[in-house]
């Protein structure tokens, strides 16, 4: 064995065992203007990659369990995961919706499925902060010191009965991501309109009333998410805890949230934001897909050179790697982007210039799509370069696949919501 051969076994055996724990791009860059926001912000990058090496080990266990373990969660509670958008005025962190999607990327990098299951769970401080009074946020807030709830548009089953101060809910919502260890939990509800109609509207019901069911992991990917399916048997809501939905496109003036908190984070639309929970985890994911093709190229030889050489020596692969991080990192400054202007288009409803639209909100929301098709590119294209050992069950690059598969497979993709994206737009412009 030559010393050259030698020198880049030693190296796979210590310094590039782990790749995208040290060195460069390790953790991202948080670029903030307030000095608050970016000082929690650093605090929770560093944490989510000092948790990376027991995500990432914890990976295949995390899908067999469904959900991430106890330990990790009460990593999060411990230094305020699940408190991010959570208002300062009950004891949040009251972070930025960039900052959010950034800690979340983070989180995704040591396993997709944990940051997708944390992201919609987490989330849902920035709707119940927005659009909630302020006596529902404070008995929500205040059980626990801070909320970690699923929200689910299913339930088509749903029973709803009105009674004296609120309703009486039965029904079963699927896909209601986070649900394992929630608090709460947030379903819709089709609620008569007084004109024959129903209108759709939202609750927030505490976890002694709903039941979580053991009913997750059986699609290709992101099994570890705690996407499980939520039952409640007649549990009464009263009315402060649901507010009619007239705030998920556009919004013509402040909301509540932004009277309660005065800041302009809490007046944004919902459509400006969800997506953007997805899209986050996606381009963790695709930091991690990267990390495991730099690991591969690293460590295996040339399959066609015997003489000892890596794959990352060669041309071929390199172009794959430097192709994909060039496509990771702008689905990155995308996201960054995204949520920087949630925070602007928000800022300008509750100035009185000009409301938040229906074609601000579907722009935003198609540009995180973006983000998630150019994860897609650079995933398949590391997934189908790799090698087909790297395929097999149990191998990471085949799981990170899997979970980008069930990402592009949900209903609700690209191509459904991108006519209505210009619909919105021309008649912005006054041409439909």
């Amino acid at each position: 064995m030559d010393e050259s051969r030698a020198s880049r076994e030693g190296r796979a055996a210590t310094e590039i065992r782990e790749p995208g724990l040290d060195g460069h791009g390790s953790v991202a860059l948080a670029v903030e203007i307030d000095p608050r926001v970016q000082g929690i912000l650093e605090g929770l990058l560093e944490r989510a990659r000092e948790i990376r090496p027991v995500l990432r080990a914890d990976q295949a266990e995390t899908e067999r369990r469904g959900v991430y373990s106890e330990q990790v969660h009460e990593f999060f509670l411990e230094h305020g995961f699940y408190r991010m958008l959570m208002p300062l005025k009950f004891g949040g962190s009251e972070l930025t919706v960039s900052a959010f999607y950034q800690v979340i990327a983070e989180v995704s990098r040591g396993c997709p499925s944990t940051g997708w299951c944390l992201s919609l769970a987490a989330g849902h401080s920035l709707t119940l902060g927005s659009y909630w009074p302020e006596d529902a946020q404070r008995e929500v807030f205040g059980l626990h010191g801070y909320m970690i709830s699923p929200a689910s548009g299913g339930g088509p089953d749903a029973e709803l009965t009105r009674v004296d101060g609120g309703w009486r809910v039965s029904g079963t919502w699927r896909y209601s991501s986070g649900a394992p260890y929630s608090t709460h939990f947030m379903p819709t509800l089709l609620l008569p309109d007084g004109e024959g109609g129903t209108v759709r509207h939202w609750a927030v019901i505490p976890r002694a009333d709903f039941e979580v069911l053991p009913d997750w992991g059986r699609i290709m990917g992101m099994r570890g998410s705690g996407s499980n399916s939520i039952r409640i048997d007649d549990a009464f809501v009263p009315d402060h805890l649901i507010v009619r939905q007239d705030w998920a496109h556009e919004l013509s003036e402040p909301t509540v949230g932004f009277r309660i908190h005065g800041n302009p984070l809490y007046s944004g639309t919902f459509t400006a934001f969800a997506e953007g929970e997805v899209a986050a985890t996606s381009v963790g994911l695709g930091y991690a897909m990267a990390d495991e093709y730099e690991r591969i190229i690293l460590t295996a030889a040339h399959p066609y050179v015997r003489d000892g050489s890596t794959r990352a020596e060669y041309a071929d692969w390199q172009r794959n790697l430097g192709l994909a991080l060039s496509r990771i990192d702008a689905a990155a400054a995308i996201l960054a982007r995204g949520g920087q202007l949630y925070g602007a288009h928000a800022a300008r409803l509750v100035e009185g210039v000009e409301p938040f639209t229906m074609s601000r909100s579907t722009r935003l929301s198609g540009s995180y799509f973006v983000v998630e098709e150019l994860i897609w590119e650079a995933v398949e294209m590391l997934f189908r370069t790799a090698g087909s050992r790297y395929s097999a069950d149990g191998e990471t690059l085949q799981r990170y696949f899997r979970d980008m598969i069930a990402t592009r497979t949900r209903t609700d993709q690209w191509e459904f919501v991108a006519a209505p994206t210009a619909t919105a737009f021309l008649r912005a412009r006054g041409e439909l």
